[in-house]
Formats: structure tokens, C-alpha cells, sequence
């Protein structure tokens, strides 16, 4: 979901924008954290090489893109275009496992 609004042409950037990130998982480990360690920080989930994702990957590290074209192409070095400002980890129960709660 974006927030701030929206960079008219000829504006300066002068307020945070961006977008808010919701993910319902039935494992956090096995499905969110697969993608974020593995596939955007660890750079080899795909046999591309050891360079962090360029795009989502971790801030402030400049890393090379595999381009797969005949031959392969590798990009100069990028950095990170995602900046994260925060996180949570929510547990949202079933109807069942509340139900399972002693009444106070």
C-alpha cells in the first residue's frame, strides 16, 4: 500500500514515500524468510553468484546484477533501492486457538 503522495514532475523530493508491505504467512521461517535471507541477501538461491540482490537486497551494499543474455552480462555495481524503516512480527491467531484460551 503506497504512502506519501504522489512526485509531481519538476518537484523536488522533499517527503518520505513509499510503500507498506503486509505478508499473512502460515510459517514466517519457511515462506517470508526464505525470500528475505535467502533469495535477497544471500545472492546464490538461483546459481547467479554470490552478490546480494541489487534491488531488495541489504542497504548500503553495492552489488552486481547477473543480466542472463548470451552471454551473460554482469552490471556495474548497484545499490539498494529498498530502505526499510521498521518491521513486526504479528501473531493473528484462529478463531480455534482463541477459543482454547483460559476466560480471564
Amino acid at each position: 500500500m503506497p504512502y506519501g503522495t504522489a512526485l509531481g514532475a519538476g518537484r523536488q523530493d522533499d517527503e518520505d514515500r513509499g510503500l507498506v508491505f503486509v505478508s499473512v504467512q502460515a510459517s514466517i521461517a519457511r515462506q517470508f524468510e526464505i525470500v528475505q535471507q535467502q533469495w535477497c541477501n544471500d545472492g546464490n538461491a538461483f546459481g547467479l553468484g554470490h552478490e546480494p540482490d541489487p534491488i531488495a537486497g541489504p542497504e548500503q551494499v553495492a552489488a552486481r546484477a547477473l543480466v542472463a543474455t548470451s552471454p551473460p552480462r554482469i552490471t556495474e555495481p548497484l545499490h539498494s533501492y529498498v530502505a526499510c524503516r521498521g518491521g513486526e512480527y504479528l501473531v493473528v491467531p484462529s478463531l480455534r486457538a482463541l477459543r482454547a484460551l483460559p476466560a480471564i
